[in-house]
């Protein structure tokens, strides 16, 4: 599962994006709306937004709670050989690494693949 965590929730790729800003767009916390934008800041209706492109999967850092507590909503990332957090170019390249880690299909349900966003790759 990609998505994003912003202000502490978890938020799911929905595969839309925003036709102002280009960037991902989110499940609304609003009823009223379906959609909201985090960098413009807007919600939107359904006919707002438009599809991503299929071609297009975001940058991902690899994600878990720490010591597998959910609760204290604290994660730990993977890092890189120099200790910096390793961005994949996508999740299935992540999880492919993973898989050749040693890692299961069932243990990838325990991760987070957080979407990088643009101006932090």
């Amino acid at each position: 599962m990609s998505g994003i965590f912003h202000e502490g929730r978890w938020y799911e790729n929905t595969d839309m994006i925003c036709r102002r800003c280009g960037r991902p767009v989110y499940d609304s916390d609003n009823p009223e709306y379906c959609y909201q934008c985090f960098h413009c800041d807007e919600d939107f209706y359904s006919f707002e937004v438009e599809e991503q492109d299929a071609l297009y999967l975001p940058p991902v850092m690899v994600a878990r709670p720490v010591d597998g507590i959910t609760l204290n909503e604290a994660l730990e990332y993977l890092l890189d050989d120099t200790g910096k957090t390793r961005i994949f170019q996508n999740q299935p390249e992540a999880e492919a690494f993973l898989l050749c880690h040693g890692f299961t299909s069932e243990d990838l349900e325990h991760f987070y693949f957080v979407e990088v966003p643009e101006n932090e790759e």
